[in-house]
């Protein structure tokens, strides 16, 4: 029974030594990752065309000198991502769509097209929703936690990317 609850004990402290050094490597690779493929700030943003969920094609390059874009990447089932979109819809009530774009990139996964359009009609969002059911646009970002910003300005140079919203998103808008 000792000899039980020793193995145990060094089981888990193996399990946890092999995790936290994984992510050691993965936090410290993962700018090395975003950079090398051009998703930080400074760097163009990846283009990308996706439907919204009336079917209409979306695509980023389409607002490039016309105006800017907030990408926003997000999911029906993260916590976080509820927690945030009433300063989202706020956001995007302060600030007219004619001054700048709002994108909510759903990440496909566990979310399927109709749950989307069931969670937006109950939860109508006043930006376009755009669905990746390959989730091929949250691969080229390399988005590895949502919710997940992305401001794109009217160059289609990243200005900001992180979890929550920038403090001061005006300053980009200028």
């Amino acid at each position: 029974m000792n000899f039980g609850k020793i193995a145990l004990k060094s089981f888990v402290l193996s399990l946890s030594a092999v995790f936290f050094a994984a992510a050691a490597f993965v936090s410290f690779q993962a700018p090395a990752l975003a950079q090398a493929t051009g998703v930080l700030t400074g760097n163009a943003a990846p283009d990308f065309e996706l439907k919204d969920l009336n079917g209409t094609g979306v695509k980023l390059s389409g607002y490039k000198g016309k105006k800017p874009v907030l990408i926003y990447f997000w999911a029906t089932w993260c916590p976080y991502c509820m927690a945030v979109r009433p300063d989202v819809v706020k956001l995007r009530n302060d600030i007219p769509k004619a001054k700048m774009e709002l994108l909510a990139v759903n990440v496909g996964g566990a979310d399927s097209l109709n749950r989307v359009k069931k969670f937006d009609e109950a939860h109508p969002a006043p930006y376009t929703i755009l669905y990746d059911a390959d989730a091929r646009v949250p691969r080229a970002y390399r988005v590895q936690g949502i919710p997940l910003f992305i401001f794109v300005d009217k160059s289609g140079t990243i200005k900001y990317r992180g979890n929550g919203l920038p403090p001061d998103i005006r300053q980009f808008l200028k």
